[in-house]
């Protein structure tokens, strides 16, 4: 048995005091401040294993699970929709996306509740012409590229009526309707990526031969994307009548930067190349919408100096944090005037209360970079052993008071 929209709708329960709690901690940080307390992000994602994969990433097409929740046993009691099926029904989405809400809900913290209408990092990549595939359980992905010579050929007054976006709007409309009576959950920007992640998704590696031997061609494909990503926004907040300069991500409260630009392909890239060929457009992305942050998996130390010293970029999420060491970088980011979205990894075995330890301890004095999200080492995203958040916030208040 599948649950209705009002099903999942009764079992919500928001707290509108511990919201805006969350929320003025969150702008804090993006303002520079010192919070009264460093914020901390905590939730739960229910998931069924689907053979061979693991974690909620899986069952819904979600943005950031969060970890340490209360449990949400009606999960267990349902039915649920495949990713395709999400893919391809709004309502279907829309209903699997509240779990997440629901959990978060019900977990006291300084999380916000937000959902995504995420139909897959191809979803700039389709205005191109783009097609997207994806299998029963799998995250979509982009297929069919058009031709090099089209892709610069994009009709920029009509963008809402190409690719994927007719389909993004339409998901964001349904769910403001359906959410009307809970002002605290929200809707958040689909996932659009980058300008260089986008160009990778449409050339491929030739990317980077055309990046040294193709420039004119290059720069060409790099403004047009850089200029659909600034429009698809600006339409996008419009639609989810959030501001140009702020917003929400998943758990995240936005303030003094409004966008999020996904870099990943750019850890590819030597410093040199990355400070002419990617930055310029990550910094022309952020800057219509008062800066905003940035997310990169994988390793990007090297890159890290161009990213604190660019004065759009106020946030930063390390995908892979277990590459770095935050005892080291704390205070990097906090002499910037940047924030870690994020955080140190729990490692496998490691009690909570020594993972809390160590995260304060490398965060030294510098409480004005951190909106902290709890997580477990490993791709799996699986669950955890966590106590009950009220006791992980009981024991995060008198570590970082």
């Amino acid at each position: 048995m599948y649950p209705t929209l009002n099903q999942m709708l009764d079992m919500l329960e928001v707290d509108s005091v511990r919201i805006e709690t969350g929320r003025r901690r969150q702008e804090a940080v993006w303002l520079g401040r010192v919070p009264d307390r460093v914020p901390i992000l905590l939730g739960r994602s229910e998931s069924r294993q689907v053979a061979k994969k693991v974690g909620p990433q899986h069952l819904r097409l979600c943005e950031h699970q969060l970890r340490g929740g209360r449990p949400v046993p009606e999960y267990h009691r349902f039915d649920h929709y495949t990713l395709r099926e999400q893919f391809e029904d709004p309502h279907k989405m829309l209903v699997e996306s509240l779990w997440d809400i629901i959990g978060w809900a019900r977990t006291p913290s300084d999380a916000q509740l937000s959902l995504r209408p995420n139909f897959g990092v191809g979803t700039l990549a389709s205005v191109f012409g783009c097609k997207t595939d994806m299998g029963e359980n799998d995250m979509p992905w982009v297929s069919e590229r058009p031709s090099k010579e089209t892709l610069l050929d994009i009709d920029l007054d009509h963008l809402d009526r190409a690719g994927l976006i007719p389909r993004v709007i339409e998901f964001i409309q349904i769910s403001r309707a359906a959410l009307k009576d809970f002002p605290d959950v929200r809707v958040f920007m689909p996932d659009l990526q980058g300008p260089m992640n986008t160009a990778f998704l449409l050339r491929q590696q030739d990317v980077f031969v055309e990046m040294l031997e193709e420039e004119d061609y290059f720069h060409r494909l790099m403004r047009i994307v850089t200029e659909v990503f600034i429009r698809l926004t600006k339409r996008f907040k419009q639609e989810l009548g959030e501001p140009l300069d702020g917003g929400y991500h998943g758990a995240m409260y936005m303030t003094n930067g409004g966008a999020r630009v996904v870099d990943d392909v750019s850890i590819m890239l030597s410093p040199e190349h990355y400070l002419q060929y990617s930055l310029p457009y990550v910094r022309q992305c952020l800057a219509p919408f008062g800066g905003g942050w940035v997310h990169s998996c994988g390793n990007i130390s090297h890159q890290l100096h161009a990213y604190l010293g660019a004065p759009e970029i106020k946030g930063i999420n390390f995908g892979e944090p277990e590459y770095y060491d935050f005892a080291d970088l704390f205070p990097r980011l906090a002499s910037s005037g940047k924030f870690c979205y994020g955080g140190p990894v729990r490692e496998l075995g490691e009690d909570v209360t020594a993972y809390l330890e160590r995260t304060v301890a490398c965060l030294g004095s510098a409480r004005i970079c951190l909106i902290f999200q709890p997580r477990v080492r490993g791709q799996d995203m699986s669950e955890g052993d966590w106590p009950d958040p009220q006791d992980i916030l009981s024991l995060w208040d008198r570590l970082v008071s």
